[in-house]
């Protein structure tokens, strides 16, 4: 995988997380953050959980053919993916 080819993955993986996190919110309104610490907390898979270790793995894709987290825009993910990254 080419350098290019990893950063619009990981831009598509932001993009898919995003989405993820917006349809939660406008579904669950007021609850949210109840709902998703009840999905943290539960066995069962949460998509946007599995859509932000696909982020998580773009990024060490990213990294892998010689890109620079620090060249990404992440956003308000930008922490949050630094410290999945630095764990694993």
């Amino acid at each position: 995988m080419r350098l290019e080819e990893a950063r619009i993955a990981v831009d598509e993986a932001l993009s898919a997380y995003r989405r993820c996190v917006e349809a939660e919110v406008e579904e669950y309104g007021p609850e949210y953050e109840r709902v998703t610490f009840m999905e943290y907390e539960a066995p069962a898979p949460d998509p946007c959980a599995e859509a932000f270790l696909r982020l998580v793995e773009a990024v060490r894709a990213y990294e892998a053919v010689g890109g620079s987290r620090e060249d990404l825009d992440l956003g308000r993910e930008r922490e949050r993916v630094y410290e999945a990254l630095d764990k694993g």
